[in-house]
């Protein structure tokens, strides 16, 4: 009689062990597809941002082209309104009509009489249009950077408004 017991417990020992062997191999094989299906999805995935992201990079690179071309084109109108503009003699025109002398830099002694027409001196006239011109250059290349800025932020949300 203690054999029947042994072998009852035997028997259902090893049916449990076979059919938790099944069980845990089905679950095992479900994982397996699931990770495999994920993983394929994550590929496609994957390759749509890299086509995404390579057409932004094209477009990134086209814009820069064009925005170092306008810079270009800016600053060889700048040059060449500076060029034009080097030999004009500036005036002032609230000194028309007063009769301020000045004196020459350097010679204390006897002050020059301008003429009344309102013409600036030499030097004066240079530094103002040196001035003027890095002024200008100054604001193209502040041009330049706020474009560049809004390229960016509007490349990264949509648009300016969409934010």
């Amino acid at each position: 009689m203690p054999y029947i017991f042994i072998a009852i417990i035997v028997t259902s020992f090893v049916s449990g062990y076979g059919f938790a062997y099944k069980v845990s191999k089905a679950e095992i094989r479900e994982m397996s597809e699931s990770i495999a299906d994920m993983n394929r999805e994550a590929e496609l995935q994957l390759a749509t941002l890299t086509e995404e992201a390579d057409k932004a990079h094209t477009e990134a690179l086209k814009l820069n082209k064009e925005l170092e071309d306008a810079n270009v084109s800016a600053i060889n109108a700048i040059n060449s309104q500076h060029d034009s503009f080097k030999s004009v003699r500036m005036y002032d025109n609230g000194r028309k009509g007063s009769r301020c002398t000045t004196t020459k830099a350097g010679d204390t002694t006897k002050p020059i009489d301008l003429p009344d027409d309102g013409r600036l001196s030499e030097e004066f006239s240079s530094f103002l249009k040196s001035e003027a011109y890095r002024a200008d250059q100054i604001a193209q290349y502040a041009m330049i950077c706020q474009k560049y800025i809004f390229t960016l932020r509007d490349s990264n949300y949509g648009t300016s408004e969409g934010r």
